[in-house]
């Protein structure tokens, strides 16, 4: 098949495909003699995991080394699963930090919303911050 219909089974725009077959996240897609790109399954496959490990806030450089473990022919590994933890260990722990982050964001927004009105304050706002 070709880019616009791998763009549409697997949700990833047909610029991002081009974007990863160039800085090497996609192997070599093969092409016909027109220089087509033509897409298999297993194409799809990558494309449907790399979208949804985006999705999830795996950075590129995380998904190409996710991408070569998920692949790996001693994938079942325990080398192969420890590194796979700990790659996903390390997104879990940037999730927790921006939770924590946006929990202190929303107190602080709590604190300004509560003193909004008060007489005694000139500016709540910029008297709690």
């Amino acid at each position: 098949m070709h880019i616009r219909k791998a763009a549409e089974m697997s949700g990833v725009a047909a610029a991002t495909i081009r974007y990863y077959e160039q800085i090497g996240l996609l192997s070599a897609i093969g092409r016909t003699a027109a220089g087509y790109r033509i897409f298999d399954e297993h194409d799809i496959r990558l494309l449907v995991f790399l979208r949804k490990a985006r999705e999830l806030g795996f950075s590129l450089d995380d998904c190409r080394e996710l991408l070569t473990l998920v692949t790996a022919k001693n994938r079942h590994s325990s080398a192969v699963t420890e590194r796979t933890r700990e790659v996903a260990g390390k997104r879990l722990a940037e999730i927790d930090s921006q939770i924590a982050e946006l929990a202190r964001m929303r107190e602080l927004v709590q604190l300004h919303f509560d003193t909004l009105g008060d007489t005694e304050l000139d500016c709540p706002i910029a008297d709690n911050l």
